[in-house]
């Protein structure tokens, strides 16, 4: 079974081939080359790698529209047994700035280290019914759209991202506290984002 540590060591060693591929003066990459990186698990890690910036409470809609919907195509893939290569082209060859990547990288791999202080928690066969891959990946692919709006509104990025991240905490380590904080974040969402639409409906009634 998968845990924190290896997935840090995951993000270390694409750290250190981003790094390499900087000192050949490669200013950016795609998102293709990264998830390729990332295999195979390129929906769980890629998953936390791109929510991180998302979890300010400023939105950031000209960021969040492209890649919610390239992590909401990706988690589809995943349930159809599908990888990253069918991802549409002009999702693969989305450019990121190589130093933005890196600054993104460091901010994953500090919370990643502070989320690994949390103690594991097995839930038997509750927690593997639950922590299915197809359930996961439909809360990620959820979650994603929801990200995917462009909303000028606080907090409208960094709730999905939160429960994308714990959807791909749950994924990788089969932790009962993150199997739960992933339905408890996607509940968290119907009603963040149900409240906001509800509002909307009846200020243009």
């Amino acid at each position: 079974m998968q845990k924190v540590n290896p997935t840090l060591e995951r993000i270390h060693a694409l750290r250190a081939a981003l790094a390499g591929d900087s000192e050949e003066r490669k200013t950016h990459h795609t998102i293709g080359e990264l998830m390729a990186l990332l295999q195979p698990l390129e929906l769980a890690l890629g998953g936390i790698v791109f929510s991180v910036p998302f979890l300010q409470p400023v939105p950031l809609p000209g960021l969040s529209t492209p890649i919610g919907l390239a992590m909401a195509t990706l988690a589809v893939l995943r349930m159809t047994g599908r990888s990253h290569v069918a991802l549409p082209r002009r999702l693969r060859e989305r450019r990121i700035d190589s130093e933005t990547m890196d600054k993104i990288l460091g901010y994953a791999e500090k919370m990643l280290t502070t989320l690994g202080k949390i103690p594991h928690w097995e839930w038997g066969r509750l927690g593997r019914l639950l922590a299915q891959p197809r359930a996961l990946s439909a809360h990620i692919a959820f979650m994603a759209l929801l990200l995917s709006l462009p909303l000028p509104i606080p907090f409208s990025n960094s709730v999905p991202a939160w429960g994308i991240i714990f959807a791909c905490l749950a994924m990788i380590e089969a932790n009962g506290i993150y199997i739960l904080a992933s339905y408890v974040t996607l509940i968290g969402n119907l009603i963040f984002f149900g409240g906001l639409f509800g509002m909307a409906a009846t200020f243009f009634q």
